[in-house]
């Protein structure tokens, strides 16, 4: 049983919010920057201008109140890499320290009279249970994943395609555990008690998550990975490449369980929504079943 639409499509919105639209056009092509030098420059949400210059003026205290809000209601500490102003505030884009590892954001409101609600800081309904599972699910299946990291780190040495800078994915993602390859999304309600488990002791270690996970029911297709890979500068979207990634995937007998999404993306990354998709951007999916 996964996430229901109610709780999903909220969660989609703000993603779209955060990492702006999901096709580049004729008229951003000035606002582009390669994927080798974005760093998250020039990164901007909607009607934030005023308030970016607010919460910058005020860096230091929302970065204090940020990181006791995550110890206070995830037992969590964090780091926070960058503050965008907002219609209403800033979003405050952070990363676990240590295990279980993942990126999120918070909110801080700032009211009319331009002042900084530190005690008012929030998170959008399930966006942080949502990236510590992704977290969780990270530690449960480490051996996997590592022969995943294996794999591409080699093809991104054999073709012309590499990942996302480390820097863009810390100032600009919410992706839960992700790698300059891959995030990670889970969906499933199967996993609910490991975060009430995490809650209740953090400090749990990958194998007795293992252990854990090896007793839920799991659906694969409430586990997302999604891989995204670039070109090389100048070079577009190769089938070939491609249709070998997917073939190799299917052909390794330890992968993490879940439905595989691959895009493979120009070398464009636009710079203030920090979105890779373009309309040349070539896709295909494979699915993973769980083996216990």
């Amino acid at each position: 049983m996964f996430l229901n639409k109610k709780l999903i499509i909220p969660l989609l919105s703000v993603t779209i919010l955060l990492t702006g639209c999901l096709m580049k056009n004729e008229t951003e092509k000035d606002n582009m920057v390669s994927v080798e030098d974005y760093t998250g420059q020039g990164y901007e949400l909607p009607n934030g201008e005023e308030n970016d210059k607010i919460a910058e003026a005020h860096r230091k205290e929302i970065d204090k109140a940020t990181k006791q809000f995550f110890l206070d209601k995830y037992k969590t500490k964090v780091k926070v890499h960058n503050i965008v102003g907002n219609k209403d505030g800033a979003t405050i884009f952070v990363e676990s320290i240590g295990e279980p590892h993942f990126y999120t954001y918070a909110i801080v409101p700032i009211n009319s009279q331009k002042k900084v609600i530190k005690n008012g800081i929030w998170t959008q309904e399930g966006q942080v249970e949502t990236s510590i599972r992704s977290g969780i699910y990270g530690m449960a299946y480490h051996n996997q994943l590592k022969e995943l990291d294996n794999y591409l780190n080699k093809t991104v040495s054999k073709y012309p395609i590499i990942g996302l800078n480390e820097k863009a994915i810390q100032n600009t993602r919410s992706t839960g555990f992700t790698t300059p390859y891959y995030y990670i999304s889970v969906l499933d309600y199967a996993f609910d008690p490991l975060f009430d488990t995490y809650l209740q002791n953090p400090k749990t270690t990958k194998e007795e998550w293992k252990n854990k996970v090896q007793s839920l029911k799991m659906d694969p297709e409430g586990y997302l990975i999604t891989i995204q890979l670039f070109m090389g500068e100048g070079k577009k979207p190769d089938q070939k490449i491609l249709d070998t990634i997917i073939a190799d995937l299917k052909s390794m007998n330890n992968l993490p369980p879940g439905d595989y999404s691959v895009y493979l993306n120009d070398n464009n990354i636009l710079a203030d929504s920090s979105d890779g998709t373009s309309d040349n951007t070539i896709e295909r999916k494979l699915s993973v079943s769980i083996t216990k």
